[in-house]
């Protein structure tokens, strides 16, 4: 792996479990697995969603612009990732499924399941996309440091 990739997928990765750390925060009660699988899930949407939209800003656009546009691609992308997978995880919490007993999958099929689920993911979603539009110019000005470094 190049050491210019590697670093975004750190800089992504890091990106990512700093907007969860405060919902996280506020919503663990004790510390848990829950906690921790959240803010694991943030990290890998961070980084795939800054690496997709790292690849977008190494056209050779610039200004504010080209910066917003990263904010709002490093949003959209890192927040599909952490709706698909809070939707999934808020789930299987809800159905009440566990490894003991996997034959109950058609639980996860109930409407206040899937509609309780989707909510839950549409807010992350949300809030991933408004950090990426406001806080995303912030980033995009260290990924642009990262590429410029990674070109020399």
């Amino acid at each position: 792996m190049r050491p210019p990739v590697r670093n975004l997928l750190v800089l992504g990765a890091a990106w990512g479990a700093l907007l969860a750390l405060p919902p996280a925060a506020l919503m663990a009660g004790e510390p848990g697995a829950a906690p921790l699988a959240a803010l694991l899930g943030a990290a890998l949407a961070g980084a795939l969603g800054t690496l997709a939209a790292a690849r977008a800003l190494s056209g050779g656009r610039g200004g504010f612009r080209a910066l917003l546009g990263f904010g709002a691609l490093q949003g959209l992308s890192g927040g599909g990732v952490a709706a698909v997978l809070v939707w999934g995880v808020m789930a299987v919490s809800i159905a009440g499924l566990s490894p003991a007993e996997p034959g109950g999958l058609s639980a996860l099929m109930r409407p206040a399941v899937f509609v309780g689920s989707f909510f839950v993911a549409l807010s992350a979603f949300v809030y991933a996309l408004l950090a990426g539009l406001l806080l995303g110019p912030v980033l995009g000005l260290l990924v642009i440091r990262l590429l410029r470094k990674g070109e020399a």
